[in-house]
């Protein structure tokens, strides 16, 4: 009998401690070593770290949720779960910031790497509301060129 590929969940902090572990955790999974897990890792944190950096998860007490999920042997589901947005703020929705190339400004890069490396992302919730952050990610893609020293 194969393993099993229901969903795992998990919660953590929404700290930056909290982006370390849910990296930690998304490939710790015998299937992602050697490797093959460094696009899981590497979305895992953008996806963390969006969710530490615009949403409630961030303030005292606030947690994220992780989950993961296998879909074959080539193909991993993950998500996170955030808190909504931060107490009198104005409630952010996840979007792609496009930066011209050679742009130095910081911040707005988590979901344009996500975009570029999933096959496929998309979330669920209502404006105001926790979000859930999902993202379908092959263990076997191929390296991209516009994502240069990634590779």
């Amino acid at each position: 009998m194969g393993r099993s590929s229901a969903p795992w969940w998990r919660y953590t902090d929404g700290n930056e401690q909290g982006v370390a572990r849910a990296r930690a955790w998304f490939t710790r999974d015998e299937r992602l070593q050697g490797g093959r897990g460094f696009w899981v890792g590497l979305v895992a944190s953008e996806l963390a770290t969006n969710a530490v950096r615009h949403t409630a998860s961030s303030e005292k007490y606030g947690r994220m949720g992780l989950s993961m999920e296998f879909l074959g042997n080539n193909t991993v589901l993950l998500g996170v779960l955030d808190q909504g947005p931060r107490f009198r703020a104005p409630a952010l929705m996840p979007r792609v910031v496009h930066r011209e190339p050679g742009e130095m400004s910081p911040g707005g890069r988590g979901l344009w790497l996500v975009d570029r490396i999933a096959e496929f992302w998309w979330w669920d919730g209502e404006r105001g509301r926790p979000l859930h952050l999902r993202a379908m990610v092959r263990l076997d893609r191929e390296p991209d060129p516009e994502l240069g020293e990634l590779n």
